[in-house]
């Protein structure tokens, strides 16, 4: 009998609850690793008098499935034993953390894997792992496989719904990797839902990073002119995306195609294909939940799954309402968006819609990324911007210097159609 494939789950939010739910449904050994010994130690606690429940958008009472078998712990060497897949579906900002902790413990062959690594993860990955990266595998997808929150931490998740597609990117040697067939393993660990892709350059997923920026031009489109006044009801989040905030996210996603189209001829080998324009990627992961596919703005405001979400607010004394700024919309996506507008800087392609936004969110979390059109602020350094790595050429951003880890190019998933659209932004970014 064949032993389950071992995979280790770091962190223990939503991404982590859910995913820990269905790896361990679909047959896989699956372990969870938290910094917290006090979340490990309760959480370990619940698995002993029941099992994680999976509720959907519309469960109630506690309705749902269960999970299968898993462990929870604080320690990296029992955790990391013998997996051969270690998957990290925490925020950013913990992923040095997890990384440092698993670095002795990482076995060759080891996959690596961002669900969502996000922005500047191969970077992180690179930078703390040294050279034991050359003998393991490093796969990043664009976001979460749906949307996901913990109902009662380590009793209850919720599943509000699944992506259709996921696409995402690999680099390393495949005959070094224990699992040789990664993305099939990733697959079968998800289930049917979404159907996983991979293409391309892993900066294509540092570029296509739809969270750095939509959620900040979203919160920057309601929030420029407020006159600190409390409102008496919290706005709505995508539902309330009105024509010039809509037109401005549409100016940033060219203005990250666009970039992308600038190093691919540079570098004509390197495909960053699957960095698409925003109003094709909602449509693609999102379709049959969209009932007005007309243009971005109809189709961030009719997202079925996006019904009711209202901005972050924080409640007054009297029962009102103000803006969160330090909410995960910024202080996560942010520093974020920081990494792209890195990316274009070492292009030598100007954002000045992206670098409004970033300006901002910046100017709002009390931090300096972006000085005038340089990205040379105090608080670089505590982002994963290329420019904290020392980066100032394109092959350095690639990996092409100090004996790479080899890009992998497996087969885009990319319609004729996207390329057409893809072209027409080009022609007006030229």
């Amino acid at each position: 009998m064949t032993k389950p494939t071992r995979v280790l789950i770091c962190g223990t939010g939503g991404g982590a609850h859910a995913l820990a739910a269905v790896a361990s449904r679909n047959g896989f050994e699956v372990r969870v690793l938290s910094q917290s010994p006090e979340k490990a130690q309760r959480w370990t606690e619940i698995l002993e008098r029941q099992r994680l429940t999976v509720i959907g958008r519309n469960g109630d009472n506690g309705a749902g499935w269960p999970a299968g078998d898993f462990m929870v712990t604080d320690q990296p060497a029992i955790a990391a034993r013998g997996c051969s897949l270690i998957i990290f579906a925490v925020p950013a900002l913990s992923h040095t953390r997890y990384l440092e902790l698993l670095e002795p413990e990482i076995d060759d062959g080891c996959v690596i894997v961002g669900l969502p690594g996000q922005n500047g993860f191969e970077f992180e990955v690179r930078q703390t792992l040294g050279r034991k990266l050359r003998n393991c595998v490093v796969m990043n997808f664009e976001s979460l496989p749906w949307s996901c929150r913990t109902v009662e931490f380590g009793e209850t998740v919720r599943i509000n719904g699944t992506k259709q597609t996921l696409a995402g990117a690999i680099q390393g040697d495949l005959k070094k990797a224990k699992l040789k067939e990664p993305l099939a393993v990733m697959q079968r660990l998800l289930g049917e839902f979404p159907k996983l892709t991979l293409s391309g350059h892993l900066l294509g997923i540092n570029l296509m990073s739809l969270n750095a920026y939509s959620h900040p031009p979203i919160m920057y489109g309601r929030w420029k002119d407020w006159d600190g006044k409390p409102l008496d009801e919290q706005p709505l989040f995508f539902q309330g995306v009105d024509e010039d905030t809509a037109a401005l996210l549409g100016r940033i996603s060219d203005e990250v195609v666009a970039t992308s189209r600038l190093i691919m001829a540079a570098y004509p080998k390197v495909d960053l294909s699957q960095v698409i324009p925003m109003y094709e990627w909602d449509i693609a992961h999102y379709g049959n939940q969209i009932k007005d596919k007309t243009n971005l703005m109809t189709a961030l405001r009719t997202n079925t799954l996006y019904q009711g979400r209202t901005h972050p607010m924080i409640e007054t004394e009297d029962g009102r309402h103000v803006p969160d700024f330090n909410h995960r919309f910024l202080l996560e996506d942010i520093p974020c968006l920081a990494v792209i507008r890195g990316i274009a800087e070492i292009a030598g392609f100007d954002t000045p819609n992206l670098d409004t936004v970033l300006l901002w969110g910046q100017e709002k979390l009390n931090k300096e990324y972006l000085v005038g059109s340089r990205l040379t602020g105090k608080d670089v350094a505590t982002t994963r911007c290329p420019q904290r790595y020392g980066f100032t050429r394109i092959e350095e951003l690639l990996g092409y210097v100090d004996e790479p880890v080899r890009p992998i190019a497996i087969s885009a998933a990319i319609s004729k159609t996207s390329v057409a659209a893809r072209s027409e932004v080009m022609s007006e970014q030229s």
